[in-house]
C-alpha cells in the first residue's frame, strides 16, 4: 500500500471525542423549546457548521425565534461541555507519527476559531497542525457536505486530492472530502 502525500483530518469525533458533548449541547437546547432531538436528527447535525446545524433545528422544533437566538442558547450549554473534550486513543500518537513520516497534514473541521481555541486550550498538542481549516474560515462560504473545506486545504498544502486521503467520521464530512476528489 502506498502512502499519501497528505492527510486530511476531521477533528470531532476523529481526533477528540467531543461529538457525544455537542449532541449533549444540542439536546438541551431543542429541550428549551419542548423539543426532544432524535438519534437521527442528531445524525444529521454531525460533521456540520454551528449555524447550519442551528437552521436544521430551527426547523424541527419550529420556531419562530432567530438563528442567532437558538445560537445564543446552544453557544452557552456547548461552552461548559467543551473543557470535557479529551483525544481519541491514539490521536496524539498518529498526529505526530504523520509529522515524523514528514507527511503533509491538515485539520479541516466544522468547528469555529472559538470553538477550536476552547478545545485546543485542553488539547494544545492541535497547534502541531500548521494547517488549520476551520468552519468559520472567511474564505468558505458553504461547510460540509460541500467539498470548499478540503478544497481550500489542498490548496494550501498543494497536494493532488487523489493522493490524499480524508479522515471523517460523519456522512457530511465523508460526502464533502469525496466531493474534493480525495
Amino acid at each position: 500500500m502506498e502512502f499519501p502525500k497528505a492527510i486530511l483530518f476531521d477533528l470531532d469525533g476523529v481526533l477528540l471525542n467531543t461529538e457525544p458533548l455537542l449532541a449533549k449541547a444540542w439536546i438541551e437546547t431543542a429541550k428549551e423549546y419542548n423539543h426532544y432531538l432524535s438519534n437521527d436528527q442528531l445524525l444529521e447535525l454531525k460533521g456540520r457548521r454551528r449555524r447550519d446545524c442551528a437552521k436544521k433545528v430551527q426547523k424541527w422544533i419550529k420556531t419562530d425565534n432567530s438563528i442567532e437566538n437558538l445560537l445564543a442558547i446552544q453557544k452557552l450549554k456547548v461552552d461548559k461541555q467543551l473543557p470535557n473534550a479529551q483525544p481519541i486513543k491514539g490521536a496524539i500518537d498518529l498526529i505526530k507519527f504523520c509529522i515524523n513520516q514528514q507527511l503533509s497534514i491538515a485539520l479541516v473541521t466544522s468547528s469555529s476559531n472559538d470553538s477550536f481555541k476552547i478545545k485546543s486550550s485542553v488539547n494544545p498538542w492541535l497547534n502541531l497542525f500548521e494547517i488549520k481549516i476551520l468552519g468559520d474560515d472567511k474564505f468558505i462560504s458553504a461547510g460540509k457536505p460541500s467539498p470548499e473545506p478540503y478544497l481550500r486545504a489542498l490548496k494550501f498544502l498543494g497536494v493532488d486530492p487523489d493522493k490524499t486521503w480524508v479522515i471523517e467520521d460523519s456522512y457530511a464530512g465523508s460526502v464533502s472530502g469525496l466531493k474534493a476528489e480525495c
